[in-house]
């Protein structure tokens, strides 16, 4: 499916904003980023013109290692150690351990007021200039979401955590200015130490759960390979694991709401990750709808490297309300995705210092 070409680039890099930013009213905070925002013509951004890391502490860089220690070692240090006190350790020992894993995925997480200061806080500026966070679009694919909203938004690939994806909701909301929330498997609502990640605004990517964010007003962003994606990971190419996964598709006709694709440059940089070659692992992971794999970063250890993350989305997609789509209607809509996720891939990956990737569907 061919799409025609863009007669402008735009580029805003989230880690240079002020903070003075989240305090002005919508319409003016949105035409201060326009004034930060990069522009440039049908030729795009030359190679690798927007790899510049951002600048950060000492002592910055040490919260974000910090914190993704708790939170990314926190599942490792649960599992390993709960298999090791389950087979080694006294009856005690397994009664405090299963007790603390319960209050560890089970205890009540601050509401929707306590996301709403995350989002403004000093710590999300931080985890912008690590990973020296960005937005890239094209023609008024920026102004076109703002007014279409609220939409569903497609941004594969998944990786060992979807960084772009997450630092996503806190970005959206505060410069597309556009209320947002992400998707994610409802085990990690319930995974010690990982569950905190779901502070920034997260709902469970079930049909019911989307559907009732939208119609309360909400853009819902989705990572749409999901587990499975990340049981694809290559380091000579980016494979998204969408191209028979038709389910937001099907959503999306279901509730006549908007799709806007989009593409996480550097998901799968951030970690490395092991499973077997066999698939084991991938299937055992399906049907526990938990992703069971090692992962490690900097170090060696459940930190992210300090990798340029970047999100690029294209122009709305358009859907018309169909309460039964036939087979024919969601694979049109399922290609019209797929079509602008590759778009999105190949327009911007030589600027972002990716030109030597190719992306396939798998």
């Amino acid at each position: 499916m061919e799409l025609p070409p863009p007669k402008e680039f735009h580029a805003f890099h989230a880690f240079n904003a002020s903070k003075e930013l989240y305090d002005m009213p919508i319409e003016e905070r949105r035409g201060a980023i326009k004034k930060l925002t990069k522009t440039t013509g049908p030729e795009g951004f030359p190679p690798k013109s927007l790899t510049a890391q951002a600048s950060i502490t000492l002592a910055e860089e040490l919260v974000v290692i910090g914190v993704f220690l708790i939170f990314m070692g926190g599942p490792l240090f649960m599992g390993f150690g709960g298999l090791a006190v389950m087979f080694f350790g006294t009856w005690p020992m397994k009664v405090f351990f299963v007790l603390l894993a319960a209050v560890l995925a089970l205890h009540p997480l601050p509401g929707k007021a306590f996301n709403q200061m995350l989002i403004k806080s000093d710590f999300t500026l931080i985890l912008f200039k690590y990973f020296s966070y960005r937005f890239v679009w094209c023609d008024d694919s920026a102004d076109t979401s703002f007014e279409k909203a609220p939409w569903i938004g497609t941004g594969p690939p998944h990786g060992v955590l979807p960084f772009a994806n997450l630092l996503s909701i806190p970005a959206i909301n505060t410069f597309l200015g556009c209320p947002f929330v992400g998707g994610a498997a409802s085990v990690v609502f319930n995974t010690p130490m990982l569950r905190y990640m779901t502070l920034y605004g997260v709902v469970p990517v079930d049909r019911h759960s989307i559907e009732k964010a939208i119609q309360e007003g909400s853009c819902v962003g989705i990572v749409p390979d999901g587990v499975a994606g990340i049981f694809k990971t290559s380091s000579d190419k980016e494979l998204v694991a969408m191209k028979e996964r038709k389910g937001i598709a099907r959503l999306a006709l279901r509730t006549g709401t908007p799709i806007v694709p989009a593409y996480s440059f550097g998901n799968t940089a951030a970690f490395s990750c092991w499973y077997d070659s066999w698939g084991i692992l991938e299937t055992i992971s399906r049907k526990a709808q938990a992703s069971i794999f090692l992962y490690w970063g900097r170090f060696g250890l459940p930190i992210p490297r300090r990798v340029q993350v970047t999100m690029a989305f294209g122009r709305v997609i358009e859907v018309p309300k169909v309460e039964n789509p036939t087979d024919e209607q969601i694979d049109e809509v399922h290609q019209k995705i797929l079509a602008a996720t590759k778009q999105m891939f190949d327009l911007h990956k030589a600027s972002l210092g990716w030109g030597d990737k190719e992306m396939k569907f798998v």
